[in-house]
């Protein structure tokens, strides 16, 4: 074939291969356009494997419209004779390649020549045009479907930008309250996770509904870490059914999570033991390892250990009923009043994320109508935005002591001394670390019963009121 007629070929095969690129990219964000739309109008979002799979389908199509767009070498001469008024030129020097005559070689030769002279750029494209129309049009289609906002089935808007910082600042607080806080280890670390994936939730969502529900979830899951925490509770409440009255009130005062009526009940069942017979200890011993197995609390729980010591020296030495009972009192009671502030402290997590993002119970029903969870109604309606405190409201916060960012007020507003800083702090932000250190010295027996009766007495009180409806 002709060097001139080859030079046209080959600017015809390049404006194939762009315009069916073109055409097959702009129907693939065409494709892609209309689904997010369509998933953002939903309320969500496509998933990444869809982007596979148009990409896939954008090559399949340019393949398809490559082999369309892209003549044989007949068509090709005969648009070249139309466009460049060649007569049939082209056209008979295509059909007479293969001659090896005279005649078709000067056929041929002159076709080349009238063919050289004509310029290239006359020979336009149509699909290539409408390659970039449609390309530029999906483009700009899909990147306005990328950033458009989901919204809710029920047109809900985006949440303010302001309003979504004060949540992440909220949010913050309460992990901090937690992490600042004297609870048990495990809670922490649970209600930690927890907090923190609604806090990636709320940097991540655009809307209110959706970080409501979220934080419905969140709410739930710490109510469940709080149960599988705090035994004591589980524990009470099997107790408080006995017959006898020493394990009645043992029961009564567990499920309270009153660590000194603990204590006391627990000395008061030993004095009891050491006065009685062997049958009473045996007996003691099958009824707290009945009720310690019906409460499903685990069996490496901290006090589900302490029992289960217990009622083996009941069972094998009931004289030493008396100091039995004495030395499990304190371990017991301290982790009742542990458990305690776990429930103080959680309930002011709860409270808050219920008062941050308008929950009530009816809500919380209606995700797990199995929770068990006592909440205040709130001052915000379940739709209604959020509304930063104001100054006012932060100022009185900052002073008034309390757990955490002073939602809970133990007593005082005052500033108090602290020795080992050295500065005056708000109570509510001294209080924890007085409670450890009075609690580590009465775990460890260096005080004397009246003292750490009083002090146990003093910390009930406090965290028992704290955080309660």
């Amino acid at each position: 074939m002709s060097k001139s007629f080859n030079k046209f070929k080959r600017r015809v095969r390049a404006q194939a291969i762009a315009s069916a690129v073109l055409l097959g990219l702009g129907a693939g964000l065409a494709s892609l356009a209309v689904f997010t739309l369509v998933a953002k109008f939903a309320g969500g979002g496509i998933e990444p494997f869809y982007y596979a799979a148009f990409g896939g389908g954008a090559a399949l199509v340019a393949l398809i419209l490559y082999f369309l767009f892209m003549p044989s070498d007949m068509r090709l001469a005969k648009r070249l004779d139309s466009v460049y008024s060649l007569g049939e030129k082209v056209a008979t020097m295509v059909e007479l390649r293969d001659d090896d005559g005279a005649i078709a070689a000067l056929q041929r030769e002159d076709a080349d020549v009238k063919l050289g002279e004509k310029p290239a750029k006359m020979l336009k494209s149509r699909a290539l045009i409408s390659g970039l129309l449609v390309f530029f049009i999906a483009a700009g289609s899909a990147l306005g479907a990328w950033v458009m906002p989901a919204r809710a089935d029920s047109g809900e808007a985006p949440i303010d930008e302001f309003d979504r910082q004060w949540l992440i600042t909220a949010i913050g607080e309460l992990i901090t309250t937690v992490e600042n806080a004297y609870i048990a280890p495990t809670l922490k670390e649970s209600v930690l996770t927890e907090l923190r994936s609604l806090l990636a939730f709320i940097e991540g969502s655009q809307l209110l509904s959706e970080m409501k529900t979220e934080a419905i979830k969140t709410v739930i899951a710490i109510n469940e870490d709080l149960k599988a925490a705090n035994s004591a509770e589980a524990i009470g409440v099997q107790l408080a059914t006995s017959l006898d009255t020493h394990i009645a009130a043992l029961g009564k005062a567990m499920s309270e999570l009153s660590g000194t009526s603990t204590k006391k009940a627990m000395e008061a069942m030993g004095s009891a033991m050491a006065k009685g017979e062997e049958g009473d200890a045996s007996f003691a011993a099958d009824e707290l390892n009945t009720y310690l197995q019906r409460s499903g609390v685990r069996t490496d729980d901290e006090l589900h250990l302490a029992f289960k010591s217990l009622v083996a020296t009941l069972k094998t030495n009931y004289k030493d009923a008396d100091d039995a009972f004495e030395s499990a009192a304190k371990s017991v009671s301290s982790a009742v009043v542990i458990q305690n502030v776990n429930r103080a402290t959680m309930n002011v997590v709860i409270n808050k994320l219920c008062e941050l993002f308008g929950i009530t119970e009816s809500d919380i029903a209606t995700v797990d109508p199995e929770a068990d969870i006592d909440i205040g109604e709130t001052e915000h309606a379940p739709d209604d935005s959020p509304e930063a405190p104001d100054d006012d409201d932060e100022n009185n916060q900052a002073s008034s002591g309390g757990l955490g960012t002073g939602e809970v007020i133990y007593g005082s507003n005052d500033l108090v001394f602290d020795p080992y800083t050295n500065t005056y702090r708000p109570y509510g932000e001294i209080i924890n670390d007085y409670f450890v250190k009075a609690n580590e010295q009465i775990t460890d027996g260096k005080t004397s019963d009246e003292i750490s009766d009083a002090v146990e007495e003093y910390f009930d009180a406090l965290f028992g009121g704290a955080g309660k409806n």
